[in-house]
């Protein structure tokens, strides 16, 4: 009889132990799809890293560009501004030879 009731407790706990590595097994499974699935999403945000990066660049680019535009631009309106004063300065010193004869 003691040996039928050490049998079936040998038998219980082998049976507890093969539970506990079904559970493992199953932790182990999970922890792997949930790291698989994370490597998904860093890999989706370094692209986006590397995108945003790229577009920045390209950004810096056309500020550059932009700002050498707006050089330019202040540039032509001097010399208009420039051209428009002497222009003016030069009708009216003609004006003024005009109205002394």
């Amino acid at each position: 009889m003691c040996d039928r009731s050490s049998g079936r407790t040998r038998e219980g706990s082998h049976q507890a132990q093969m539970r506990d590595m079904l559970d493992v097994s199953q932790i182990m499974k999970d922890l792997a799809s949930m790291v698989h699935e994370q490597g998904d999403t860093i890999d989706s945000i370094e692209d986006y890293i590397q995108t945003t990066s790229s577009h920045v660049d390209s950004a810096n680019q056309e500020l550059a560009k932009a700002s050498h535009y707006q050089r330019q631009l202040r540039r032509r309106k001097c010399y208009l501004l420039i051209a428009g004063v002497l222009l003016l300065a030069l009708l009216v010193i003609i004006i003024a030879v005009s109205a002394r004869k």
